[in-house]
């Protein structure tokens, strides 16, 4: 009888590892697609002092900024929309979290539509009922009728909104850039969320970065850019992404946003007109990635 049950509880373990096994098989290589080209824009004469050899040392002033009454608060998470599988009540719990922190413009990755994963829910349809933002979805890959995506919500008005892919194979990655109007403000969000597997995709991600500094160093506005980069602050590709881009880092210090990693991989970023307040990981929700919020006012003062 005992050998009965060790080989029944061994029958449960072998089939629970090679659902895990299919599921990393189907996101590697049911995924792949060709290789993503990324074409430079110009720089926007707007942002140019930013990208020139002393950017961050100037701070030109804004352009019909309105006066700040209180801090923008911006979140990224990545809400692991998959685990909608195992969880049912895993994008009500999300939602929670952002209704919690009360943010007014949120980047979230990993966001499903209509696939298996979400038990063929709408989680980006539910969030924004949920918190009463609305906001723009934007498709990384297609899943049948389903899609797999980022996506920004926010209580400010989205003007326009578009997709770039970015370079790699693999699962797709893309990022999001967005025109916003908020308190009387216009700023270009962005959005994105680079290739995973650490280490071994360190030159995916480089690619990917690159695609996107040249897409920031193009903005019209000034620039915020919410993503799991996948890499810590002292990987080569985001100390890259540092010295290339026209922005700064939101809290550089913070502690682990994902915690079975144990590493920071989230991340806000903004021009070097901002004036960054206060960073902070808040411990809280569902997802294998705890969000990152910051607060910043339109102009930084010198």
């Amino acid at each position: 009888m005992e050998n009965v049950t060790i080989r029944s509880k061994s029958a449960i373990f072998i089939g629970v590892l090679s659902l895990f096994a299919l599921f990393w098989i189907y996101q590697v290589f049911a995924a792949r697609r060709a290789t993503v080209t990324c074409d430079p824009r110009p720089v926007a004469p707007a942002i140019a002092w930013v990208t020139s050899a002393n950017h961050g040392r100037s701070f030109p002033p804004r352009i019909n900024f309105p006066v700040q009454e209180r801090p923008l608060v911006v979140m990224t998470y990545n809400i692991a929309g998959h685990d909608e599988l195992v969880r049912s009540d895993h994008i009500a719990r999300i939602a929670a979290v952002i209704n919690q922190v009360r943010p007014d413009i949120v980047g979230l990755q990993e966001v499903h539509r209509w696939t298996w994963q979400s038990r063929f829910h709408d989680q980006f349809a539910e969030l924004e009922r949920r918190t009463g933002m609305h906001g723009f979805f934007g498709r990384s890959l297609q899943k049948g009728r389903g899609e797999f995506g980022n996506a920004i919500l926010t209580r400010g008005e989205i003007v326009s909104a578009v997709v770039y892919p970015l370079a790699g194979s693999g699962e797709p990655r893309t990022l999001i850039e967005s025109v916003l109007r908020i308190d009387g403000a216009t700023i270009n969000f962005y959005v994105t969320h680079l290739a995973a597997w650490d280490r071994f995709n360190s030159s995916a991600r480089r690619k990917q970065i690159d695609c996107v500094v040249r897409q920031l160093r193009g903005s019209s506005y000034p620039i915020l850019l919410t993503g799991d980069f996948n890499a810590s602050p002292r990987a080569a590709e985001v100390m890259a992404f540092e010295r290339e881009s026209p922005t700064q880092i939101c809290g550089l210090n913070l502690p682990i946003t994902n915690p079975m990693l144990r590493k920071r991989i989230d991340y806000v970023w903004a021009d070097y007109g901002w004036e960054v307040l206060k960073t902070q990981v808040p411990r809280v929700g569902p997802s294998d990635h705890w969000p990152v919020v910051t607060e910043l006012m339109w102009a930084r003062k010198e």
